[in-house]
């Protein structure tokens, strides 16, 4: 079987495993109890937070553990802002965790402003400076689309919100984008940003927020004041080591400028048997959105999974509903929408095993069409 939706998930990495069994065996201890080995635990969870954010370069914030990504944006978006009447700025191409709750604070009577998706799948900066004002009080720009491996161009998005509006807070959500860009969370100067370990071969139930340094934002859970009162919770230490262990092992095999030369061989295939790639702005090299024109994904989808390759058809999250709101925001058609593929390559993937796979996925498309069932 040949994996090719690495953006849903990924195969966890072994030493991630041996990491999380290790903590179950031996560093079973409570991380809050008093006594040593309670203490011990302690220790190695800080530890574990002092290496990932080195290697994803957060060393100017502080890493609050979370039970993943979807938890992360959520805080961000109800608790990252001060000014509670101010109204908040989200884009077009957010994914779920950060448009549904932006959604129900709208319904609320929170002034909520979506900014424009551009044709290439970037956001539509231009967009986003009109809507932002001296009132805004937060702004959550996706790092990389995680339809299209789109790279927004943060940092500079950042620079121009804060010129405008100084007290405005920054989120981007980055589960698609870290260790991806070649970008480093400091660098991007936001206030706080989303990582998902499942996203880079930890276990699902791991994530974290960012939160730089003289940023306060408000705990999202209380209780007994676990990660520095901000998340009360038992901590999920087996997690936290894996997810150490997994960051550290995705930083050491990847290689960006490999991932991108590979992904020109896969746009290379497709277009040269007549399928159009969505998204031309910047790309991650991780994720290739492909319009199969004449065949609908979903079954496109059962077929290649017969074939031993497995592909994804949007946003894992979504995949029970009909459409899909980021593309039709770029402004394809809805038809056009049920007609994409998402391939999400991983670090260490095999140029291979890649080609091989969109070799199969033409000749399933072709089938799909002689049959007429697509």
């Amino acid at each position: 079987m040949i994996y090719l939706d690495n953006a849903a998930t990924t195969k966890v990495f072994d030493c991630a495993i041996d990491a999380a069994i290790q903590s179950m065996r031996e560093n079973y201890f409570n991380p809050n109890a008093t006594y040593c080995g309670g203490v011990a635990v302690k220790r190695n969870i800080e530890s574990h937070r002092e290496a990932i954010a080195r290697e994803i370069g957060a060393v100017g914030g502080r890493l609050y553990f979370t039970s993943g990504a979807t938890e992360a944006n959520n805080w961000a978006i109800n608790f990252g802002r001060k000014n509670k009447k101010g109204n908040i700025v989200i884009t077009a191409g957010e994914h779920s965790s950060v448009y549904e709750p932006a959604m129900r604070l709208k319904n609320g009577g929170t002034d909520v402003r979506i900014a424009k998706l551009s044709p290439d799948g970037t956001v539509d900066v231009n967009d986003i400076m009109r809507l932002v004002d001296i009132e805004t009080a937060l702004v959550s720009v996706i790092h990389t689309n995680n339809e299209t491996g789109v790279v927004n161009p943060i940092a500079k998005i950042t620079a121009d919100i804060k010129s405008i509006a100084p007290r405005a807070f920054i989120h981007s959500d980055g589960v698609q984008a870290v260790l991806k860009t070649g970008d480093t969370i400091d660098g991007l100067g936001v206030d706080f940003y989303t990582v998902g370990g499942h996203k880079l071969g930890a276990p699902k139930g791991i994530g974290l927020l960012y939160v730089r340094n003289g940023v306060n934002i408000s705990p999202m859970l209380a209780g007994g004041g676990q990660e520095y009162a901000m998340r009360s919770g038992t901590q999920n230490t087996p997690y936290i080591a894996a997810f150490a262990a997994a960051v550290q092992e995705f930083n050491r095999i990847a290689n960006r400028n490999e991932i991108l030369s590979l992904r020109e061989k896969l746009v290379k295939i497709f277009e040269d048997n007549g399928c159009g790639i969505i998204g031309s702005g910047e790309n991650s090299g991780y994720i290739l959105c492909v319009h199969i024109p004449e065949v609908k994904a979903e079954i496109l989808q059962n077929l290649a999974y017969d074939n031993g390759v497995v592909i994804g058809k949007g946003a894992a999250c979504s995949g029970n509903k009909r459409g899909n709101r980021v593309l039709e925001a770029m402004g394809l058609s809805r038809t056009v929408a049920e007609q994409c593929i998402r391939i999400s390559l991983c670090a260490g993937i095999s140029d291979r095993e890649a080609v091989e796979a969109a070799h199969i996925i033409v000749e399933c498309a072709n089938s799909i069409r002689s049959n007429h069932i697509g």
